[in-house]
């Protein structure tokens, strides 16, 4: 994941929550040696148990093994959060991930005590002939509860504190799931964690505590209780399991869905096959699925209205929006294109035969004006009007036009074929490009607006097709669009435009079919 998609980081308030992390784990330990003390751990030979904690408060090797119990988890935070703060992406990389190592290094800390204490079990051995067996096991067993207890403590107040203050701070958009980390904690993660705290853990102290009291005491050891211990685990076990079945199975298809959706998919939809708070949340992602499909047509709707192109920039940059009207003075290049002798032709043929005509004359040129980055701005009954350079600019919006009016020409003739072999007439057009300034905006009243160019160039590439008939061509380009045009033109005459006091010279181009 590239940190560029994350917001700048506050690296102070990230250092400060993560040492109180650090703080949380050295409070869980103490918490744990506290309620290990306080709590009655399953001895074995008790004779042998009891000359070895003489031994050791004699010794004082207890205290020098729970430093160990405390500095371990302490080094381990301070050199993990040493590692994440070399930059700012391993900060990002690492977050999630957080209250596992920490957590984790209270159980590698109490490992390290039971281990610290086998070579003094063996020396005491030796010196007084005690039963290390016992010894071991008890040891054990304090180290087990010791670590576990640290453990979830940390982890539980840890992954809270996270969830709440960190995560959303350094991921205030979300897409979490997207950084890449070397360990990535999960529901089942969190399940599992459940089932070794509240079903593992409890079984095993309380059977180890009724062994031991069997074998201190001389009894027979019950084998039907350890059958019935391990039952409930197993049944423990598939209740954890069953239970994270009903909780993601219906989360991941929820997930697969809005991956559909993500890319388009908007008919998508997740079953609802309960009534809890999974059922609501699906039917509400189904309504919100139905939502998105109704905004998708209108969407579309709308850019069937309106040039596509157009419709997406006024959603962007939210022109529509509680009806604001104005714009931008801007250089654009406008494109005219009119049917020669229309109404004379039309009089001939039915109106289903002029609208079939019409439709299919302004979708073959559209095709041609979209190609070269040009919108269709309206029509004028028989008439085309095109804009190049806005909404979106153009890097040369004459050149682009041009290039759209020799495609226009092919099209037409290729569409002249089609009209002649299914009965309908022949059709003939002339095309005027000029490129000036405009005003590109939307105007209209705050109820009913359009997007659209004002000015003089529209009046001017109007005449200029206009004057085609004069001229006897289908092409008539102003000196202004013709110096921006890569391409050699003919030129055609000095033309007196009307409304221009000086003529203006305009320029041709002969087809090349």
């Amino acid at each position: 994941m590239c940190y560029t998609d994350i917001m700048e980081l506050d690296k102070k308030f990230i250092s400060k929550i993560i040492r109180f992390y650090g703080l949380i784990v050295v409070l869980a330990n103490a918490i744990a040696v506290v309620a290990a003390n306080l709590t009655t751990i399953p001895f074995f030979e008790i004779d042998s148990v009891k000359r070895w904690e003489k031994f050791l408060a004699e010794n004082k090797i207890t205290n020098a093994a729970i430093i160990f119990a405390f500095a371990v988890p302490a080094f381990v935070c301070f050199i993990y959060s040493k590692s994440i703060f070399k930059s700012e992406e391993k900060i990002v990389k690492n977050m999630a991930e957080i209250p596992s190592v920490f957590s984790l290094s209270s159980v590698i800390g109490w490992n390290l005590y039971f281990f610290i204490e086998i070579p003094f079990v063996l020396y005491a051995k030796a010196k007084l002939g005690i039963q290390i067996k016992a010894i071991l096991i008890s040891s054990w067993g304090y180290t087990l509860f010791s670590g576990m207890t640290a453990w979830t403590i940390s982890y539980l107040l840890i992954e809270l504190l996270n969830r709440t203050i960190l995560l959303p701070r350094v991921f205030p958009q979300g897409h979490i799931q997207q950084a890449s980390f070397s360990f990535r904690p999960s529901f089942r993660h969190l399940m599992l964690f459940c089932f070794m705290v509240s079903s593992v853990f409890p079984v095993v102290m309380l059977l180890t505590s009724l062994i031991a009291l069997c074998l201190n005491n001389g009894l027979a050891v019950n084998g039907g209780i350890i059958f019935v211990s391990f039952l409930i685990l197993l049944f423990a076990f598939i209740i954890n399991i069953s239970l994270s079945k009903i909780i993601l199975n219906p989360l991941n298809k929820l997930t697969a869905a809005a991956e559909k959706i993500k890319a388009g998919d908007y008919k998508s939809r997740v079953p609802v096959v309960t009534a809890d708070e999974l059922g609501i949340l699906a039917d509400s992602f189904n309504d919100m699925a139905e939502s998105l499909l109704e905004k998708e047509f209108m969407r579309d709707t709308f850019g069937k209205v309106v040039d596509p192109e157009v419709r997406d920039y006024l959603l962007k940059e939210k022109l529509l929006q509680g009806g604001a009207l104005g714009g931008e003075t801007r250089e654009v290049t406008v494109l005219f294109c009119d049917i020669r002798s229309f109404t004379a032709m039309s009089e001939k043929m039915d109106a289903a035969e002029v609208v079939t005509l019409l439709n299919r004359y302004f979708t073959v040129l559209g095709q041609c004006i979209a190609a070269h980055h040009g919108i269709i701005n309206k029509y004028i009954g028989d008439a085309i009007m095109a804009i190049f350079g806005a909404p979106v600019k153009s890097d040369n919006s004459a050149q682009d036009a041009f290039c759209a009016a020799c495609d226009m020409r092919k099209a037409l003739v290729e569409l002249n074929r089609e009209f002649l072999a299914t009965g309908l007439p022949e059709v003939r057009f002339g095309i005027g490009i000029h490129t000036g300034p405009v005003f590109a905006g939307t105007i209209g009243a705050e109820t009913r607006m359009e997007y659209t160019v004002i000015g003089d160039t529209v009046n001017t590439a109007s005449r200029l097709e206009s004057l085609c008939k004069n001229y006897k061509t289908d092409l008539l380009i102003s000196a202004a669009s013709a110096e921006k045009i890569k391409t050699d033109l003919e030129f055609v005459d000095e033309a007196q435009i009307r409304g221009k006091e000086e003529p203006m010279k305009v320029f041709s181009f002969k087809s090349i079919l």
